[in-house]
């Protein structure tokens, strides 16, 4: 009971996870019930059609919309909650993990952002379809979620931080159900021997074995709920004890399962009786197969484990790099094709205006697997301007990127890229080997990623450690006004600040009214670039946390499951031990033959796994061996030790 309470105290904890991921799915506080995602890309409505659409649906069917955007003012780090209309929502608001306050805004906040990304519903959902009806046929595509802590259990299940958990709990449940199955071994037998039926015997141990389950469970579960309600606030009572009521009947049922197929495979016969050999010896290759097992699942699962914990931690830093773009905005079109050339001159002459302050960023990648070049050593080049690496490199070491000479990469760039930048230069007829001789070069060194932007996609990132960053010292002077409003338009040039950027517009003839003044029925407007990935940082931050919990639950499954497989070998050889130790025998003497036995076995398995794996994925698995070779001997000298004095004191 001791070890279940403990294993549904780590439930318990999971359940927590699961209820802050689905707090900040569907934030309890505004009532959340359903999310939308809006995708306004083949859409045939303008940001401000759109905006005012969904406004208007948003009033008359009282859905109480709100857009979830990035809080750019407070450093990024968290999350506002845009409501589009005012629906009494509170300024302010708090979350299950008492990490700061959420906040509801105004709709002043999307003035420079598109209507694209997540909604919540907060209001009244029953003419949810409808909405989806009408924006389906505007070319919108929808998706829609609806709130359900399940579903939240279901997707956190599957992600990879969870899997090693979740094999831990099966492994320390298998060990549960073992140790059970070997204290009622005598008391089986003995019922066997008077003639009980079998199926009446089945059912008093798998009772007796799910009442000793249900018991801390209850336990835990009560507390769990007082703890929330105490600490968090009655409303994530409720979320929380689904999913833990959940996690817990799943262990359960598995629990009982495990139980009954040992049972039927270790049942007592009438040999063993008669010739009054231990009851419990029925257990002894079941507990065998298990600690092969939970030591094999160790040792197999600390490679991945601590490189996908690594890979959290990469990802995790390498996404908080969005925080140096919170400020950054692109210029997006919302015009023909035919408008979008005629303003071609006007782009060209923003971007050196911006150009000329430091207030425009730019990355361009060829990436091998897109390029299908001959990149040599590297796996991208990006192009880039001195204000990008100024952003990305903010927080990296002071030597992170290492000049390159130029007669190194000179015949790479010439060749794979001299035909490109000589149709892109702004000057005709100027040659690409003309071009690149002005360009300094640059690459990471020392394990930095540098991110860069994608070719034709600025707006996501790409973190590269083997690219060759070529820095272009003027844009305007290198590349023609086609070209940078095609950059601009692709997110591939972005611009420093909102109110900046919309003076540069205004500066150039590119405002909405000087656009209309001339006849252009299209427009442009300013949107933030790194709302997405902010979002996304969080969660990859959070991650890294839930694979900690990972390693150490598979810690202690195999901890426990060593421990009760010894006490078992223990109760076989406390007939023999305990006049060896009478004689005067050292505990290292007595249990020197079993213990030799299991590391060498382990050994064996220690093997197998490293010729699996990569060469230089062997750490984590030496590091795991290491801890069964102290976790084994350990375990079988405690439980001697038990066992010796139980003997002596007439209780075994």
């Amino acid at each position: 009971m001791v070890v279940a309470g403990a294993l549904f105290a780590l439930l318990a904890l999971v359940a927590a996870i699961v209820t802050d991921l689905h707090d900040r799915d569907f934030p309890q506080a505004i009532g959340a019930q359903s999310r939308l995602g809006l995708d306004f890309g083949e859409s045939r409505l303008s940001d401000q059609e759109a905006f005012a659409m969904l406004t208007r649906a948003d009033a008359d069917w009282h859905l109480g919309l709100v857009k979830v955007a990035p809080d750019l003012a407070g450093g990024g780090h968290e999350r506002v909650f845009v409501a589009l209309n005012d629906t009494g929502l509170p300024a302010t608001f708090r979350w299950f993990s008492g990490a700061g306050a959420g906040k509801v805004v105004g709709r002043y906040r999307l003035a420079n952002s598109s209507p694209g990304g997540s909604y919540l519903v907060t209001g009244d959902g029953a003419r949810l379809g409808e909405l989806e009806t009408r924006l389906g046929g505007a070319g919108v595509r929808v998706t829609r979620t609806d709130a359900s802590v399940i579903d939240s259990l279901r997707f956190t299940m599957r992600e990879g931080g969870f899997g090693t958990a979740v094999l831990a709990a099966f492994a320390l449940i298998a060990a549960l159900a073992l140790f059970w199955l070997s204290m009622q071994a005598r008391s089986r037998a003995l019922r066997v021997l008077g003639g009980c039926p079998a199926l009446r015997i089945q059912v008093q141990d798998l009772g007796g074995f799910a009442g000793a389950l249900l018991l801390p469970a209850g336990a835990v579960t009560l507390a769990a709920a007082a703890y929330v309600w105490v600490s968090h606030g009655r409303l994530f009572v409720g979320p929380l004890l689904k999913a833990l009521s959940g996690l817990e009947f799943g262990v359960i049922a598995v629990s009982l399962l495990v139980a009954l197929a040992m049972s039927a495979s270790a049942w007592p016969s009438a040999a063993m009786l008669a010739t009054r050999q231990p009851a419990v010896k029925s257990q002894r290759s079941a507990a065998a197969v298990i600690q092969a097992l939970t030591f094999l699942l160790v040792v197999a699962t600390a490679g991945p484990a601590w490189s996908a914990y690594r890979s959290s931690a990469a990802a995790a830093a390498e996404m908080a790099q969005w925080e140096n773009l919170a400020d950054q905005v692109a210029v997006q079109f919302g015009m023909s094709d035919a408008e979008m050339t005629g303003v071609e001159p006007r782009i060209g002459d923003l971007v050196e205006d911006a150009e000329s302050v430091g207030a425009v960023a730019y990355s361009y990648t060829f990436s091998r697997d897109v390029w299908r070049g001959d990149l040599g050593d590297y796996s991208a080049v990006t192009f880039v301007n001195q204000r990008w690496l100024d952003l990305m490199t903010t927080r990296a070491p002071a030597n992170a990127l290492a000049p390159v000479p130029y007669d190194r990469v000179k015949a790479l760039v010439n060749r794979e890229f001299g035909e490109t930048f000589a149709l892109l230069a702004r000057h005709q007829g100027r040659p690409g080997e003309e071009i690149f001789s002005g360009f300094a070069y640059r690459q990471p060194v020392g394990g930095f990623r540098l991110p860069v932007g994608e070719g034709g996609s600025g707006g996501s990132l790409r973190f590269l450690g083997d690219v060759l960053v070529a820095v272009v010292p003027s844009l305007h002077l290198t590349i023609n006004d086609r070209n940078l409003t095609s950059m601009v338009s692709t997110r591939n040039l972005v611009f420093t600040g909102v109110a900046a950027t919309e003076a540069l517009l205004e500066r150039h003839g590119l405002s909405a009214g000087a656009l209309s003044d001339r006849g252009v029925k299209g427009g442009l407007s300013v949107v933030y670039v790194a709302e997405e990935g902010l979002l996304r940082a969080r969660f990859m931050a959070y991650l890294v946390w839930l694979m900690n919990l990972a390693l150490a639950a598979l810690v202690v499954a195999f901890t426990v499951a060593a421990a009760i497989s010894a006490l078992i070998t223990a109760l076989l050889h406390a007939k023999r031990d305990f006049p060896l130790r009478l004689s005067g025998r050292s505990w290292p003497q007595i249990l020197r033959r079993r213990v030799t036995r299991e590391l060498l076995a382990g050994a064996v398995l220690v093997t197998l796994v490293a010729l699996l794996n990569r060469p230089d994925a062997t750490g984590a698995p030496l590091v795991a061996a290491v801890f069964g070779i102290l976790v084994v001997p350990l375990s079988h000298l405690c439980t001697a030790h038990w066992c010796f004095a139980g003997v002596s004191r007439r209780r075994i």
